[in-house]
Parts: C-alpha cells; structure tokens; sequence
C-alpha cells in the first residue's frame, strides 16, 4: 500500500468513529428537568377553595392551607 492510501483509510476510520460517538452520546443525553412535574387540582366547597399539589413523578398528594403557602412541596405535611 502507499501511503496516501494508508492516510485516507485512518481519516476515514477517525471520522467513523467520531461520526459514531457522537451519535451514542446525542442519543444517550437525558436532561433532567422538572418542568410539569407538579399539578395542581382546586376544588371548591362551600365557597372556600381547596388547593392540592400533586407530585408526578412520586403520585404524593399533598394539601396546601394558608399556612403552607410559599412553601417547598417536601416540606408540607
């Protein structure tokens, strides 16, 4: 083999394998992203709302009151 042949094969075998990895880790990327994750639900009894939050990913419903405005969702009971 000559050399320009040589060269021209491992150009190719780089691109390949820049080509393919590329591809495995574009399809392997995964953002982690919290967006719609939480719901929330009103229900409305005798004129006075009720306000739920619901997590998603873990299904745990929780209450909200006045006292638990503003505040994280782990953090209510």
């Amino acid at each position: 083999m000559n050399r320009n042949n040589c060269i021209d094969r491992l150009i190719f075998i780089f691109v390949g394998f820049g080509i393919l990895l590329s591809c495995l880790v574009l399809m392997g990327a995964k953002t982690e992203t919290s967006i719609g994750r939480y719901q929330l639900e009103v229900v409305i009894r005798n004129r006075f709302p009720d306000l739920y939050v619901i997590d998603t990913a873990t299904g745990r419903v929780k209450w909200v009151d006045s006292k638990n405005e503003n505040k994280p969702f782990e953090t209510i009971k």
